[in-house]
C-alpha cells in the first residue's frame, strides 16, 4: 500500500523557510530564533521539520520532554535544544552528555538537578523560567515577593549549573484587548531580570519571551530571541494580523473509498444523526477520529473534492467519513478529497475546522495521528 492510498498529510518545507524567513525579518540584528517543534512541531513532524529549521539557520529549538529531545539528537539534531517541561532529576547526566538544555520553574527543582550531578564534573546549562502572569510554570515575580527573586539568586550560586537563559510565557499577547496585561508581564519580567543580573553581578546571554503574538504584536518583547510557534506552522494567532503573509505547511487530504446512492429516508452513520432527503450521492472516505479528525465536526465540516466545497454528513467514525456528493460529476474511487488545505481555486484552512470545533488550531494539528503518514515536498509538484 502507498503512502497516499488513504489518507496523509502534505508538509511544504519551502512553505515552512518563507514563514521562518517572514518572522525572522521582523527582529533586529543579532536577535536569535527558537523553534518550537514540540508535540512532533506541532503535527508536522519533529525529525524532518527540525533537518529544516537546522539546513536554514534557526539557532533554537524547544520541546516539552527528554524523549522528544532524545528523538532529536539521535536523528542527528545538532541545535540547541531546549526542555520546557519537567525532566527527573536521576536524568540530569542524560541532559549533559546529551547537550540539551533544561528548563528550571523552581528552586526545589534546581537543586534537585544540581545534588544530582555531585561527584562529576558535568555542568547543565538551564534556563530559568518567571511567571510574569501565566498563572502556570515559574517563579511568580508578578507578585508582591522578594521570596521568589531571592531563589532565582540562590540559583544562580548551585554547583553543576549553568544559567544560559531566562524567560517567561505571555498568555494573551496575540489579542489587542489585553495590550495593557502583555505590557505589564513583559514589565515584571525586564525588572526582575535586571533584579537578578545586578545583585549576582553576572549577565544571562540570553532573553526570550516573544511567542507569535508578541513577535507580530509587540517589537518590544523581542528582546534577544523569539519563540514563534503558530505562525511559523503558518497560522496567524489573530485572524486581525493581516499585515503578515503567512503560508500554512501542512494539507491534510484523504481519498474517496466508495460512492452510493441512496433513495430518501436512509440512515448514515452511527446514531442515525443524519436521513438522506430525496435521492442522494454518499462517498465514504476513509478519515475518522483516529486520524485525528474530530468526532465533535460532524455533520458541522466541509471537505474539498473536485474544487468544490462538499459537506460531511453523519457522524465521524474511528476510521471513516461520509461526504454529501449529490450533484458532483464523475466522483469515482481514488479522487482525492482535501481535509484542509487548497483544491483548485477553493481553499479549507484548519482555523476554519477549529473555530467550528470550538477550539483552536493547535489542538486539531497535534492531534493528526501517527498512523498518517507525513509526505514532505519543497514546492509543488
Amino acid at each position: 500500500m502507498h503512502t497516499t492510498d488513504r489518507t496523509w498529510a502534505e508538509i511544504r518545507l519551502d512553505h515552512l523557510a518563507h514563514n521562518y524567513a517572514e518572522l525572522r525579518r521582523r527582529t533586529a540584528p543579532g536577535c536569535k530564533f527558537l523553534a518550537p517543534v514540540k508535540a512532533n512541531a506541532y503535527g508536522h513532524g519533529a525529525v524532518a521539520v527540525s533537518r529544516h529549521l537546522q539546513t536554514i539557520g534557526c539557532d533554537f529549538l524547544a520541546v516539552t520532554s527528554l524523549p522528544e529531545a532524545l528523538e532529536l539528537r539521535e536523528a542527528g539534531i545538532a541545535l540547541p535544544i531546549l526542555i520546557f517541561g519537567y525532566t527527573v532529576p536521576t536524568d540530569a547526566s542524560t541532559l549533559v552528555a546529551h547537550q540539551l538544555t533544561q528548563a528550571v520553574f523552581s528552586l526545589e527543582q534546581a537543586k534537585a538537578l544540581s545534588h544530582a550531578l555531585t561527584g562529576s564534573r558535568q555542568t547543565l546549562q538551564i534556563h530559568l523560567e518567571l511567571d510574569t502572569g501565566m498563572g502556570r510554570l515559574g517563579f511568580p515575580v508578578a507578585t508582591p515577593s522578594i521570596e521568589p527573586l531571592e531563589d532565582l539568586r540562590t540559583i544562580m550560586t548551585l554547583p553543576h549549573l549553568d544559567v544560559q537563559g531566562i524567560f517567561t510565557h505571555f498568555s494573551v499577547a496575540d489579542l489587542e484587548e489585553e495590550d495593557d496585561y502583555t505590557e505589564e508581564q513583559l514589565e515584571h519580567f525586564a525588572l526582575s531580570a535586571h533584579w537578578l543580573e545586578a545583585k549576582t553581578g553576572k549577565q544571562i546571554p540570553i532573553h526570550h519571551a516573544a511567542n507569535s503574538g508578541g513577535v507580530l504584536r509587540l517589537s518590544r518583547s523581542h528582546l534577544n530571541m523569539i519563540r514563534p510557534g503558530l505562525s511559523l506552522y503558518g497560522l496567524s494567532p489573530n485572524p486581525g494580523l493581516i499585515d503578515v503573509d503567512l503560508r500554512p505547511v501542512m494539507s491534510l487530504k484523504t481519498r474517496v473509498i466508495q460512492v452510493r446512492d441512496f433513495v430518501t429516508d436512509r440512515s448514515i452513520s452511527y446514531g442515525r444523526t443524519y436521513q438522506t432527503r430525496g435521492t442522494q450521492s454518499i462517498a465514504v472516505v476513509p478519515i475518522g477520529y483516529a486520524d485525528g479528525l474530530h468526532r465533535s465536526l460532524s455533520g458541522k465540516m466541509d471537505m474539498l473534492l473536485h474544487g468544490r466545497r462538499v459537506p460531511q454528513v453523519g457522524r465521524i467514525c474511528m476510521d471513516f467519513s461520509m461526504l454529501h456528493v449529490t450533484g458532483l460529476e464523475k466522483i469515482s474511487v481514488g479522487d482525492v478529497a482535501t481535509v484542509f488545505g487548497q483544491d483548485g481555486k477553493e481553499t479549507l484552512s484548519v482555523a476554519e475546522h477549529a473555530a467550528t470545533a470550538g477550539t483552536i488550531p493547535y489542538e486539531l494539528l497535534c492531534a493528526i495521528s501517527a498512523r498518517v503518514p507525513r509526505i514532505y515536498s519543497h514546492g509543488a509538484e
